[in-house]
């Protein structure tokens, strides 16, 4: 049997899931009609979505597409688009669910895997839920740091002198939530964050804080950024994409656990695909795929051994602080936007 009718008939019987529930195969029937889904912010290249994608093409024959965008911007497009909607489904960080929300921006759909997910992962209305989260962590290029950092205080030592890489946490999730992450470790939290932001001037003016690179891919694996302040997934990917020697460290001081949320927006022109994607993305194997991806998902599934070796231990993350509720965190996302403003000047 050729490759191509093997895949043929693997598709077709996928389509037909006589299995699912009447309500399920009748959403599916709709989502089939409609035959694709538009998404923001989920790149291929982000936590293992691009196989993820092609795998809920393969099982239920959805076309999709991304526009990579931030979660600032996201916002700004969904408000622009209210009358003309282009997005059904999208990824958020913990952080914007807060004007997300005022702006009613979100449908209420509790996916097919919703009574299995923590409480403090989802909203009790069923607006957003986070499939995974990640924690902040130090992406060392051992190639130039002889010794790597374990803690936030370590990168104020003279040996880091202009080998920090971070972002503005005014735009930027990874900055924002390493405020915080350096607060907790130095005894704040969400109710105090200024500890964070004493910590990032004190980096700054020690000059170890690397200043006019932008932190991304590039700048990586042209040894721009021997210290990078990332998700750990990302870390890993940025490992391994570039090939590089590059170790993933959680502060042992304290990190914080980001979430990232899913949604459909409120005016899904694919309102049917997109519940088939979202339902697939926190299913058993969606969840998996994640892991695959180096995030951590948020539903209680066995993880291969092939994920457990090549990502850290998890007494790797015994001191993560994750959002306590989203109006604290938000309250704490704000202070230090406006603590921000103030160091720059």
């Amino acid at each position: 049997m050729s490759k191509t009718l093997f895949a043929s008939l693997l598709g077709a019987c996928a389509l037909t899931l006589p299995m699912l529930p009447a309500a399920a195969n009748d959403v599916l029937a709709a989502a089939q009609a409609e035959g694709e889904y538009v998404s923001y912010g989920m790149s291929d290249d982000w936590v293992n979505l691009g196989t993820i994608f092609e795998t809920i093409e393969t099982k239920f024959g959805l076309k999709h597409t991304d526009t990579d965008m931030t979660s600032a911007e996201e916002i700004t497009h969904l408000l622009a688009e209210k009358d003309a909607p282009v997005m059904d489904i999208a990824d958020i960080g913990y952080d914007f669910l807060g004007r997300l929300l005022e702006n009613d921006l979100a449908a209420s759909y509790k996916n097919a895997s919703w009574d299995s997910i923590p409480d403090q992962y989802k909203d009790p209305d069923g607006r957003w839920a986070s499939s995974y989260w990640g924690a902040i962590a130090f992406l060392v290029n051992t190639d130039k740091v002889a010794v790597a950092p374990q803690t936030w205080n370590d990168l104020l030592k003279p040996e880091y002198k202009d080998q920090v890489c971070s972002r503005d946490p005014r735009v930027s999730t990874y900055a924002t939530a390493s405020v915080l992450a350096a607060a907790y470790a130095n005894g704040g939290g969400e109710d105090n964050v200024q500890p964070g932001l004493d910590w990032f001037q004190q980096l700054r003016d020690s000059g170890n804080l690397r200043e006019g690179v932008v932190l991304n891919v590039a700048s990586v694996q042209k040894g721009e950024c021997p210290i990078s302040l990332v998700y750990d997934f990302d870390g890993f990917a940025k490992r391994d994409a570039t090939g590089l020697p590059l170790d993933v460290i959680i502060p042992t001081d304290g990190t914080v656990g980001m979430l990232f949320a899913q949604y459909i927006s409120a005016v899904a022109p694919h309102e049917n695909a997109a519940k088939v994607a979202i339902d697939f993305l926190f299913s058993d194997e969606g969840q998996a795929l994640l892991a695959d991806g180096y995030a951590h998902p948020t539903r209680d599934i066995a993880l291969s051994d092939e994920v457990k070796a090549k990502t850290l231990p998890a007494s790797a993350y015994a001191n993560v602080h994750f959002p306590s509720n989203l109006p604290a965190f938000s309250a704490a996302i704000k202070s230090i936007a406006e603590g921000w403003d103030k160091l720059a000047k």
